[in-house]
């Protein structure tokens, strides 16, 4: 018998909060004034909004962390399991949808890429929430010692390729989607989350869920 999950519990709504407190907060420094609306250039647009697409990607990716924190404490697994991470973190995207259409408003040559953004960042979040829920397996012997490699890789993830390869990196990624990139380079930015996505999910299907529902 296949056992269902809910969507969200009482306590589920926390990892929310921050993602719309922090993109809000970075959404209102990124309003240009007055003086820079009046000029639409590319120059003005890339220097008023990068600040709150890199926070959205920042705070998807910790957002689906948290997500898959919260999968393994409540001990889901199998494709059920994916399906409501993936379901998760489609509402996190839909509570940034207002911030997403107030950014294309400003912007309205610029739709594509938001929409391109979007979907990279609806990428990494859940590739992350699958992360999660696979190194904070709960163990027999006792807690996960998953939470300072969980935060460690993350950080690696997001930083270290800056350095070099910057399009292995969200950051780094969304810098270059904003600058307009190649098709070729766009779609090699997808490719990085969706392959981390598709390795992950094979072993966390395969975990037994041994938290409470």
């Amino acid at each position: 018998m296949t056992r269902s999950y809910p969507l969200m519990d009482r306590d589920g709504w926390r990892p929310y909060f921050s993602l719309v407190l922090f993109c809000g907060i970075a959404l209102t420094l990124s309003i240009p004034s007055a003086r820079v609306v009046r000029d639409l250039a590319s120059a003005s647009f890339l220097s008023v909004l990068p600040t709150f697409f890199y926070a959205h990607a920042l705070f998807m990716g910790l957002l689906g962390l948290a997500l898959g924190t919260a999968s393994a404490g409540r001990g889901e697994q199998g494709g059920r399991m994916l399906v409501s991470l993936a379901l998760r973190v489609l509402l996190g995207q839909f509570l940034c949808l207002p911030y997403l259409v107030f950014a294309r408003g400003l912007f309205p040559g610029r739709g594509e890429t938001f929409a391109l953004i979007a979907l990279f960042t609806t990428l990494v979040s859940l590739a992350l929430a699958v992360f999660g829920r696979w190194i904070e397996q709960p163990r027999r012997s006792g807690p996960s010692s998953g939470f300072l490699a969980k935060y460690a890789l993350f950080i690696g993830y997001y930083a270290a390729p800056l350095a070099g390869l910057p399009l292995l990196s969200p950051l780094g990624a969304v810098g270059l989607l904003l600058e307009g990139v190649a098709p070729l380079e766009a779609l090699l930015a997808l490719l990085v989350p969706a392959a981390l996505l598709g390795v992950l999910s094979p072993f966390a299907v395969r975990l037994k869920g041994e938290g409470h529902v």
